[in-house]
């Protein structure tokens, strides 16, 4: 207690004490140094230097009395607690973002202390960083600081004020407060030097933004969201997030639109995910609207979306939107990043080139590919793979808002038709930009550009040449049609019809392909003006014809096909029509009609490896082995698989396998047969040729027949016929039935033997015998046809 007392007692001693000790010093400095004191006072002039030393020891006395009696206050008095604040917003509900979410807790486990989090707007990166914090926040017990940045406005908020508000929120005085950003910046490194904090800035512009408010220390944490990928950030970890998987956004709807809504009609719902290509803001806000509109079904909001005109106008909610959102980021960019954003925004296809980039922006490579970079960067596009980009869909929807009034979108689309056109090759650009062809023609036929679509299909074309193409030479001549359509093009629409007919038939798709082949016919005959094309329609009707094995009517439409080529001199027209009537009898076993007919398209050809020659010599092979000339028949086979590995055309080397598998059945070597066979549903199987799959297992039952396999021989013809009933071959398939009649007959089931004759025959009908379910497909002349 005497302490205590003493310490109130002195404090007036002291000043008084203090206040003397200033005057007496004074005095005894100015005697010391010459001055002059009063009368009275004269006599004691001698004392001022004593004075001086006398009072400099009560001064140091007084300071240590001074010292001892603060000391014991001091030493009982508790330092302040330190400021820990807590100012992260409420822990959000997040979905669909587990595995993103755990990526982010295994870097701060693995020692990370920076972790920017890099998306696109709209994509819940800030839902991310938020929930991540909230699990780690225990861990960071000195506090958690926020500072939502603004960086995606016009206005970001400025480091330096950030910093103020973080040393006042770890209490910080105001005198602490004020400076530069670099001494604030500092001073917040030093406050939380040896602490443990969690600092989370949200929606940062770049780096230099967010480089002063980092704690530095090694015992902190800082997670970062940008748009921007902020890789210049030392020491940074890098996650990026893309859109939600289609699961994972139907359950962020099912959370968003209430309970019952996303089963109530799950079609719907999955329409609206895709519509909204995953990007959680565009989901939250249809599920909101859901939510809002009870009346509403998922699909009748789907409908509305479904219109790319006005799907952005859909997607706002109160003051969330995606328009508003995307164009924010648009605004940020410079003039140079804004015009190629938009001009290569409306590409159609599935991703865009470097070269059909720069040719929609008429920019050089180089300018655009860097822009195209710098958008990346912003995640305004993807880079799937060098020098080629992609945008989501709503990205897309965006920038083909922001072209002019669509003035400059369509010139951006004739300058890509253009590009496309003057380049197309075989090989890798083909492999490239095949899914944009076919979308610039869609885009075109709808732009006023029908005819700079014609000229891109006429210059692709000759390049589809591959056994794998015919799927894509349909959709290719498909929009040809839509092409000659717009153009009011008869001739070029009746083009367009006998390559679609084409197509549908070596694609498999038999029962197509003859309607599209007789109204190919029909508009030829109507026009009346070129008699060649009339010929090629008539020749693709018998073709068809032949395919749904109808003997007389194809045999009456390859021969008057023929006749008019003949006529006209056009030689090699004439070789493909022998080829298709030949194949016609040696399907029906009329090798007495086949090899004149084969035997002068061989004459006709001229003389070089090519697969027209050795399709002839299958032809006549096979005419030759119905004949019972076996010799021959290896000998031209042995020619024709020649030629076929030789110049690598696949479909022809399957068909040549086929044919010397039979050969091997006729001689009893099922052996030799079966691993010809089996090596002819490969090469068919890879190709997707429904003739040749459904062949090669009707011969592998067959083989297993002879051999006594009962069971595997129902194997294979159960799958022979199943690809016959989709070919809509059925008198194959009635020809299958029969076959596998016999079989289950040997196996005792009887019941089932009848009925499958009994359909077989019925299937059948009264269509002519012939060799069974061979049949030989070629592909056409892409690049003879002018």
């Amino acid at each position: 207690m005497f302490p205590g007392m003493m310490r109130h007692r002195v404090v007036p001693l002291l000043i008084v004490t203090s206040g003397l000790f200033s005057v007496l010093l004074a005095v005894a400095v100015n005697v010391a140094t010459g001055g002059v004191l009063p009368p009275a006072l004269r006599p004691y002039t001698w004392l001022a230097w004593p004075l001086v030393a006398l009072l400099a020891v009560a001064g140091v006395a007084l300071g240590w009395w001074q010292q001892r009696l603060a000391a014991p206050a001091a030493a009982g008095a508790a330092p302040p607690a330190p400021h820990r604040p807590g100012e992260l917003p409420a822990a959000p509900v997040l979905v669909g973002r587990a595995e993103e979410l755990a990526a982010v807790q295994a870097t701060v486990a693995g020692g990370a202390q920076l972790v920017v989090i890099a998306a696109a707007a709209g994509t819940g990166k800030s839902a991310l960083a938020l929930r991540a914090a909230h699990d780690a926040r225990d861990s960071y017990p000195d506090g958690q600081l926020f500072a939502a940045l603004r960086g995606a406005s016009a206005d970001p908020v400025p480091p330096e004020a950030v910093l103020v508000r973080f040393l006042r929120a770890l209490g910080r005085p105001d005198d602490e407060l004020r400076g530069e950003v670099v001494e604030l910046a500092a001073r917040f490194r030093s406050v939380v030097a040896d602490r443990r904090v969690l600092v989370l800035l949200d929606d940062a512009r770049d780096a230099a933004q967010v480089r002063y408010l980092l704690p530095g220390g090694a015992h902190s944490l800082a997670i970062v969201t940008s748009r921007r990928l902020l890789s210049d950030l030392l020491g940074a970890s890098v996650l990026t997030i893309g859109a939600l998987a289609p699961g994972a956004a139907l359950e962020l709807l099912a959370v968003s639109a209430g309970p019952g809504r996303v089963s109530a009609d799950p079609d719907g719902a999955r329409r609206l995910v895709e519509l909204c290509g995953g990007l959680p803001l565009a989901v939250r806000i249809v599920g909101g609207r859901l939510r809002v509109r009870a009346q509403w079904s998922a699909s009748a909001l789907a409908d509305r979306l479904a219109d790319e005109g006005r799907r952005l106008d859909e997607l706002r909610l109160e003051d969330r939107a995606v328009r508003s959102t995307l164009r924010a980021v648009y605004d940020e960019l410079g003039a140079g990043e804004q015009l190629v954003f938009r001009r290569v925004g409306g590409y159609p296809g599935t991703s865009v080139g470097l070269g059909a980039a720069a040719a929609r922006c008429a920019l050089d490579e180089h300018v655009v590919a860097e822009a195209l970079e710098r958008l990346a960067d912003a995640f305004l596009v993807e880079s799937p793979a060098p020098d080629r980009y992609r945008m989501h869909d709503l990205v897309r929807l965006c920038a083909r808002e922001l072209a002019d009034d669509g003035a400059e979108g369509v010139e951006c689309l004739r300058r890509q038709l253009r590009w496309l056109t003057t380049r197309a090759r075989p090989g890798q650009w083909l492999a490239e930009e095949r899914e944009n062809v076919l979308a610039a023609v869609r885009a075109a036929v709808g732009t006023g550009l029908a005819a700079e679509a014609r000229a891109l299909i006429v210059a692709v074309h000759p390049w589809v040449t591959g056994e794998a193409d015919h799927g894509y030479r349909l959709r290719l001549w498909q929009g040809g049609v839509s092409v000659a359509e717009a153009l009011g093009d008869e001739p070029f629409r009746i083009r367009a019809l006998r390559w679609v007919s084409h197509s549908y038939g070596m694609a498999g798709l038999v029962r197509l392909e003859l309607p599209a082949a007789q109204q190919a016919l029909a508009a030829a005959e109507r026009l009346g003006t070129d008699v060649r094309e009339t010929a090629l329609a008539v020749w693709r009707v018998g073709d068809a014809l032949r395919a749904q094995d109808r003997f007389a009517e194809s045999q009456a439409a390859l021969l008057r096909a023929l006749e008019l080529l003949i006529g006209l001199g056009a030689v090699a027209d004439e070789i493909e029509v022998r080829l298709s009537l030949g194949t016609l009898y040696n399907t029906f076993l009329r090798p007495e009609l086949s090899v004149p007919v084969l035997s002068r398209a061989v004459e006709l050809l001229p003389e070089r490896e090519e697969p027209v020659r050795g399709w002839a010599l299958l032809g006549l092979g096979l005419a030759s082995q119905i004949a019972g000339d076996a010799g021959r028949a290896r000998e031209l086979v042995a020619d024709a698989m020649g030629i076929a590995e030789r110049i690598g055309d696949e479909t022809l080397r399957g068909y040549c396998l086929q044919e010397r598998g039979w050969l091997y059945v006729r001689h009893g070597a099922y052996d030799h047969a079966e691993r010809d066979f089996r090596a002819m549903l490969e090469i068919f199987e890879r190709l997707r040729g429904g003739h040749g799959v459904g062949g090669a297992h009707a011969a592998l039952g067959d083989i297993a027949d002879l051999r006594g396999r009962r069971e595997a021989a129902l194997t294979e013809y159960g799958t022979a016929m199943a690809e016959y009933e989709r070919l809509g071959l059925r008198v194959r398939l009635g020809e299958v039935l029969v076959r596998r009649a016999a079989v289950l007959r040997g196996l005792g089931r009887e019941q089932e033997a009848i009925g499958d004759v009994a359909r077989g025959q019925e299937l059948i009908g009264d269509a002519p015998v012939h060799r069974g379910p061979a049949l030989e497909r070629r592909p056409g002349r892409p690049r003879g046809e002018t």
